[in-house]
C-alpha cells in the first residue's frame, strides 16, 4: 500500500537519481584514496600543461630580447625561477586538490548513503506489505 511518506521518499529518490545521483554513484565507485589522488594526478597534470604554455607565451613574448640576449641572459637563474615556481605552483594545487575532492568524496559519501537508506526503508516496507496480501 502506497503511503504519501512513501510517495516522497520515491520522488526525492527518483530527483536524486536524475541529478547528482549519477555523478555521486561514480564517485563512490572509488576508495576514497583512490579518488583524491587520480583527481590530484589529473590536476597537476592540468597545472603542467598550463604552466607549459604561459611559459611558452612568454618566452615568445620576448623572443626578440631572447634573440638579442643569446649570450649574456643567465640562464642557470632564469632555469632555476622557472622550476621553483613550477613546484610552488604543483604543491599549492596538489593541497587545493586533496582539500576539494576529499571534500568532494565525504558529500557523496552521505548521499548515497542517504540513497541507500531510502532503499532499504522501502524494500523493508514493500516486504511487509506482501506479506499481508493473501491470495485467495
Amino acid at each position: 500500500m502506497l503511503s504519501k511518506k512513501k510517495i516522497k521518499i520515491m520522488f526525492r529518490m527518483a530527483d536524486y537519481e536524475r541529478g547528482k545521483g549519477k555523478q555521486d554513484l561514480n564517485i563512490i565507485k572509488f576508495y576514497k584514496n583512490d579518488y583524491v589522488r587520480l583527481n590530484m594526478i589529473k590536476s597537476l597534470i592540468c597545472v603542467t600543461f598550463a604552466y607549459l604554455l604561459i611559459v611558452g607565451l612568454v618566452a615568445m613574448y620576448n623572443i626578440g630580447y631572447i634573440i638579442e640576449s643569446t649570450f649574456d641572459l643567465p640562464y642557470r637563474s632564469i632555469v632555476i625561477w622557472i622550476a621553483g615556481i613550477y613546484i610552488a605552483l604543483l604543491v599549492i594545487y596538489a593541497f587545493i586538490s586533496l582539500v576539494v575532492y576529499a571534500f568532494k568524496y565525504d558529500k557523496a559519501r552521505k548521499r548515497v548513503k542517504q540513497y541507500f537508506r531510502y532503499l532499504k526503508y522501502l524494500q523493508k516496507n514493500y516486504q511487509s506489505d506482501e506479506d499481508g496480501i493473501v491470495e485467495g
